[in-house]
């Protein structure tokens, strides 16, 4: 697990259990993760900071949507990472990420 991985909740006696999201740091054993979707579909924006054994990387989500697509892209920024920035955008689709 890496910062900017995406990944899904499987602590089953926790309140996000199915939860997806991307991690922002990790500090083993802890991790902070920006989650942006509940197990029944809906969009959240909700950061904690849990145990990294209480997730499983997941290589891929069916359907991104452009918020989860901004909000890496900026954690890519935020880092000043700029391979990683545009792999991103690659893998977006060359649209334009909206700028604050």
């Amino acid at each position: 697990m890496e910062a900017g991985d995406w990944v899904r909740c499987v602590n089953r006696n926790h309140y996000a259990y199915g939860w997806i999201g991307y991690v922002n740091w990790i500090k083993p054993p802890e991790c902070s993760v920006i989650f942006t979707r509940t197990r029944d579909g809906q969009r959240v924006n909700q950061k904690r900071r849990m145990l990294m054994s209480e997730f499983a990387v997941i290589n891929d989500i069916e359907e991104w949507t452009s918020p989860e697509w901004e909000a890496l892209i900026n954690l890519a920024l935020d880092m000043r990472d700029e391979e990683w920035f545009r792999e991103l955008t690659a893998r977006k689709g060359g649209e334009r990420v909206d700028t604050v």
